[in-house]
């Protein structure tokens, strides 16, 4: 009965540690980038669509491969990704700017056929959420039905050197992107795809934090006291 027991309680324990890992919080991905760093949670349920993200510079970039609406013959499609990052500029350094580029191919063919890409890009303080921003996405290049293929590209950006932003070292990044395909009758075709081809996805623009002037002047005092104490060493 004692051994029974022990094994009942030995199962109890791992369960216990089974459901304790279920529910941990999870680690988030840690991107280093020249004077800021980048924090993402990669199992957020709209992530997947942008696929692995990398880092060069300051910029945070992916190529994703499934990130697509396709339509024929009457049919519509439509596919939508949202992730959020955390960006906090390293020590030393303070934000200026930051800039979404997001780049992709379509193709239409048929007068029913169409397509559309739309989001929204928002930012806020990670310590103070009601200091956010919010702005959508402006699209270029859709349009053209000739059964090839072109290119459009979508931007969106914010200035974070203003008073607004003064003093915040960390903030939460959102891109909501929305891509859809639509057709009216059979024999038309329609196809859009995201590949953020040709640059950064996002880019953030830093400043070195100037030193006060106190700090000169303190730096300045020493250097003088310095050379006092030398004059008296030599008397």
């Amino acid at each position: 009965m004692a051994i029974i027991c022990k094994l009942r309680e030995i199962a109890a324990v791992s369960l216990f540690s089974i459901c304790t890992l279920s529910n941990a919080s999870p680690v988030p991905v840690h991107l280093v980038g020249d004077t800021v760093d980048f924090y993402y949670d990669k199992s957020q349920s709209g992530m997947a669509a942008y696929g692995e993200l990398f880092v060069v510079g300051n910029s945070i970039f992916s190529q994703p491969t499934t990130f697509s609406a396709n339509a024929a013959n009457g049919s519509t499609e439509s596919i939508n990704a949202f992730g959020t990052i955390t960006i906090v500029a390293q020590s030393g350094y303070s934000f200026d700017a930051m800039h979404v580029a997001q780049f992709g191919d379509y193709q239409l063919s048929g007068s029913g056929a169409t397509n559309n890409v739309s989001g929204t890009l928002s930012v806020s303080d990670s310590n103070n959420a009601s200091t956010a921003s919010t702005d959508a996405l402006f699209v270029t290049g859709l349009g053209i039905n000739d059964g090839q293929t072109h290119e459009w590209q979508a931007t969106a950006g914010f200035d974070l050197s203003t008073a607004m932003w003064s003093n915040v070292n960390s903030i939460e990044l959102s891109l909501d992107s929305l891509l859809s395909a639509s057709t009216s009758t059979t024999g038309e075709s329609a196809f859009t795809q995201s590949k953020f081809v040709g640059g950064g996805m996002v880019t953030i623009e830093t400043s070195a934090v100037p030193v006060p002037a106190a700090v000169w002047l303190f730096g300045s005092g020493l250097l003088g006291l310095a050379g006092i104490a030398r004059r008296s060493n030599r008397t």
